[in-house]
């Protein structure tokens, strides 16, 4: 009996850890939205949504008469920017895709660049016009104003913002650069720090780190509460230009450089230190211990381990690729010039899927980008916001 008993003890308590192990990589795969440029505060580009999976269908189609960024998918609605001059902010139905309500620019603001959301809220911010720049907040259910504020110093302002945390961050240009701190509350700027030269790059925000990365490379870490300066990785020339850093498993991937011999490197996240280079033209997306980087000519899956690559796949023949890649599912999907939308097996590289959308894939540049969520893979196109299930 006492045999018994000490087995059936035993078999209680491996049990209950098979099931709390169980539990827990349940809980550290949640599913998620796309919130902000290539999905997630880090734009680490993977998104998980429920009943997802090739094939895949056309559920909805809306043209919005300019070229249109990159979705933001949350509560039931597809967020995105378009409009002739790229200066309006829809609210589209994530269900049949018909504008729940827009908000156009304000005049003098210049065309909108991008947006971010937290805690039911958009947050805009435009190009900037007339020696200042502008962030705008509206509520995401009906898209009513809850606060506009000015971004002093600079005139160009290239950078989508990231919201986290009760923040919003973005960054500005044109005499040397800042980035913007600001509170999701009611507008107010609560930091801001210096850089070379603050163009085209959305931060990557943690609770601990806000990473910003400019051409050559000039990259930073700032303290996101205080904004003191944490390290600078000082590349060996300043000037315009940038790309949106990427941050995942304490390495920053950053772009836009000068005098290397790859397109990419990659900097410690603790102290910024130079780690080593790849070549991913446009931001990489990750999942797990794999990497998927992107030149027009190539996606390529490399193990993060040991840069063994696992796989690779070319564009079709007199096509490229022509934007950041997402994963969603187990499904790398990535878009062409041409407007095919590819999707291949993240193990094997296996094509699974091959639509063409009719129109260019990220006509409106580099941040006209892939986002999924709530059931939907939503495909800027030229000026078509295509949503599939």
């Amino acid at each position: 009996m006492r045999s018994f008993c000490r087995w059936y003890t035993w078999f209680l308590i491996c049990f209950t850890i098979l099931i709390m192990g169980h539990l827990s990589a349940q809980a550290g795969r949640k599913k998620t939205d796309s919130f902000t440029f290539q999905i997630t505060p880090t734009h680490t580009g993977e998104a998980i949504t429920k009943g997802l999976k090739p094939p895949l269908k056309v559920k909805w189609s809306v043209g919005l008469g300019g070229a249109a960024s990159y979705p933001i998918i949350v509560g039931g609605k597809v967020f995105v920017i378009g409009g002739s001059t790229g200066t309006t902010v829809y609210a589209l139905s994530a269900k049949d895709g018909h504008t729940i309500w827009s908000q156009s620019a304000h005049s003098g603001w210049g065309n909108w660049i991008g947006i971010a959301y937290q805690n039911v809220t958009i947050f805009a911010v435009p190009s900037g016009a007339n020696g200042a720049g502008a962030m705008a907040a509206y509520a995401a259910k009906d898209g009513h104003q809850v606060w506009t504020t000015t971004l002093t110093n600079q005139y160009v302002y290239s950078s989508p913002p990231t919201a986290l945390n009760g923040m919003v961050y973005t960054g500005g240009a044109g005499s040397g650069g800042t980035v913007y701190t600001v509170s999701q509350k009611d507008g107010t700027v609560v930091w801001t720090g210096s850089v070379e030269n603050g163009d085209d790059s959305s931060p990557a925000v943690t609770s601990t780190g806000v990473y910003v990365s400019y051409v050559c490379p000039q990259s930073y870490r700032f303290d996101p509460t205080t904004g003191s300066q944490i390290w600078h990785f000082n590349g060996q020339c300043e000037g315009g230009g940038g790309a949106t850093p990427v941050l995942y498993r304490g390495l920053l991937y950053v772009r836009d450089l000068y005098n290397y011999s790859t397109d990419t490197i990659t900097l410690k996240a603790s102290d910024g230190t130079y780690v080593g280079g790849l070549n991913s033209a446009f931001a990489p997306a990750f999942r797990g211990g794999t990497g998927f980087y992107t030149e027009t000519n190539s996606l390529a899956a490399v193990q993060l381990s040991n840069g063994k690559t696992l796989w690779s796949v070319g564009p079709p023949s007199g096509d490229s690729f022509s934007c950041s890649p997402i994963v969603v599912n187990k499904i790398v999907y990535v878009g062409t010039a041409a407007g095919y939308l590819l999707g291949y097996d993240v193990a094997k590289g296996t094509n699974v899927v091959s639509m063409n959308m009719g129109y260019g894939i990220s006509g409106g540049g580099q941040y006209a980008g892939l986002g999924a969520g709530e059931g939907l893979l939503v495909v800027p196109a030229t000026n078509e916001v295509i949503a599939l299930h």
